[in-house]
């Protein structure tokens, strides 16, 4: 006799909440035209060894987040997550990006804070700046903006107030971080002279399951991206309660 079973929506609500709440997942473009990607078969290193190279006419791996907030209620027999979207924009440089897939894989060292300024300009605007970008790191950590909080023109450090807007990949405890002058100029933040803003990192997300697949998509044809156009996947991840009648 053959008996159906399903998973209740509290448990799978569980199972969702576990695995992706606080969670950050990288989207990488992958260039291996002709490959067909099948979980369980498909050696994942091996694979991702086929990304595009990082800085390559503008391109950065996008990071995403999930926490209590983007998980859904039960519904249609499954629990789904908030979409996310990813955009790769290409420089306007004369090299494309080329790629044929693009894979969504468990991200780490994901910055969320930051000290209080280290070392800060001598004046500054008073105001809020948001994504504002990371020029240098004495680390290895890529992709992470700040937004910026100024008060009493910049007189001391304590003038600053730095939180984190994108968490960016990679990044360590004390890994030290500096905004040049120069960018700081041109978004009006200091005048020439002012000097630089470094601060460090001072918590990061550790998953033990960093650079691990959890999908691939492929695309219907190569994908050459070239004269600063862009290139967007939108995530609907959802899942479902297991049903058997074996």
């Amino acid at each position: 006799m053959a008996i159906a079973a399903k998973i209740s929506s509290a448990e799978l609500t569980a199972q969702v909440s576990s695995r992706f709440d606080g969670a950050f997942l990288e989207a990488r473009l992958i260039n291996a035209p002709g490959t067909a990607y099948t979980p369980g078969t498909t050696d994942d290193p091996s694979f991702l060894t086929f990304e595009v190279t990082p800085g390559t006419s503008g391109y950065e791996r996008q990071v995403i987040y999930y926490n209590t907030g983007s998980i859904s209620g039960y519904s249609d027999a499954g629990v789904a997550l908030d979409t996310r979207a990813t955009v790769f924009a290409h420089d306007g440089s004369g090299s494309p990006i080329d790629f044929s897939h693009v894979a969504l894989v468990w991200s780490t060292g994901n910055v969320a804070t930051v000290s209080d300024a280290l070392v800060a300009p001598s004046a500054a605007v008073n105001g809020s700046y948001t994504n504002i970008p990371i020029d240098s790191t004495d680390g290895s950590g890529a992709g992470m903006t700040v937004d910026l909080s100024v008060i009493n023109a910049g007189a001391s450090t304590t003038d600053y107030a730095i939180t984190v807007a994108s968490a960016g990949r990679g990044y360590a405890n004390a890994e030290v971080l500096t905004i040049l002058e120069g960018t700081l100029a041109g978004l009006g933040i200091v005048s020439a002279g002012a000097g630089n803003l470094t601060f460090s990192v001072s918590g990061v997300s550790t998953q033990a399951n960093a650079d691990q697949v959890l999908a691939v998509a492929q695309t219907s044809a190569a994908v050459s991206l070239s004269g600063g156009n862009e290139a967007a996947f939108y995530w609907n991840l959802k899942q479902f309660g297991f049903y058997s009648v074996a």
